[in-house]
């Protein structure tokens, strides 16, 4: 595999679609890529009783062999990869925890995959104190459930590039070690467009969607007497599809310096909105700073 696209835009380097230099879009074979990001910036927390994540020093990690290739917090083998298609396995921990744990790998090297996603709340449930619409001023601080394990995610990446500077993207996942026995997925759209009056500067535009099963949700953001017998309340997931945007310009000082800025927003559903454990409509990530390539 001589580039490998990554759609992982927040802390990697950009670069122009012609693949002179390694890049978010391609990266030349059998290196190991190291950078640091220095600035000001926050991923914000949609749980009650989470704390905002402060972005100050943010480092990255890569690597891109002939077909293994390693981004931060994914694992991945490439198995078909042509001029427009590209077929990986990839294995990764699930994000959802890294709102209920500060030390999870998401909330240090806060890569973009994007797959930040909260599901949508169900308030029909047959028992219990039930949390519905008509109770939406209903709280439920995460210090105050059981803790939510870590999940494993194994699954497929499929990447069309349909020209230099366009490319689409499809991650399936499921568990492999039975946390929350669901799927999830992530469908992406990307462009990077350079700007001819500025030579060494880049942006990059996306579209997507997070998409979460039944189970997924249920299990991180359900509530059950069962799971959580002192708050005497119910609350069961289902399947919720999630939209996000996100804009990064760059601009190349130097070999190895860089000035960033990166803004994501996730969109909630308005069953989220109601869940006992979310406060917020939305999630944001917003950076601005240095970055230096090792």
């Amino acid at each position: 595999m001589k580039y490998y696209i990554l759609l992982l835009l927040l802390f990697s380097q950009l670069s122009f679609a012609d693949c002179q230099q390694e890049s978010d879009r391609c990266a030349a074979v059998g290196n190991w890529n190291f950078s640091l990001s220095i600035g000001a910036g926050v991923v914000t927390n949609p749980l009650h009783g989470g704390d905002n994540i402060p972005l100050i020093i943010i480092p990255s990690i890569s690597y891109y062999g002939e077909k293994i290739f390693f981004e931060n917090n994914t694992l991945g083998y490439t198995f078909i990869d042509t001029d427009h298609i590209s077929i990986s396995a990839i294995g990764q921990l699930n994000h959802e925890n890294s709102y209920f744990s500060r030390w999870h790998p998401q909330n240090i090297f806060i890569e973009s995959s994007t797959s930040n996603s909260v599901g949508v709340a169900n308030p029909d449930v047959s028992d219990g104190n039930n949390i519905g619409e008509t109770d939406k001023n209903t709280e439920v601080n995460i210090h105050d459930v059981s803790d939510r394990d870590w999940a494993i995610d194994a699954g497929i990446q499929l990447n069309w590039f349909i020209d230099q500077t366009t490319d689409a993207q499809l991650k399936i996942f499921h568990d492999i070690n039975n946390v929350y026995n669901g799927f999830h997925g992530q469908l992406e759209l990307s462009r990077i467009l350079s700007i001819k009056a500025l030579p060494s500067t880049l942006m990059s535009f996306s579209l997507g969607a997070n998409i979460n099963s039944k189970n997924l949700v249920d299990y991180y953001y359900g509530i059950s007497t069962k799971r959580d017998p002192k708050l005497n309340k119910n609350y069961q997931g289902k399947q919720s599809t999630n939209p996000y945007l996100r804009f990064v310009l760059k601009y190349q000082v130097s070999k190895n310096w860089r000035v960033r800025f990166h803004v994501k927003r996730i969109f909630l559903a308005s069953g989220t909105a109601n869940s006992p454990l979310i406060k917020d409509k939305h999630m944001s990530t917003i950076f601005a700073g240095v970055a230096y390539d090792f």
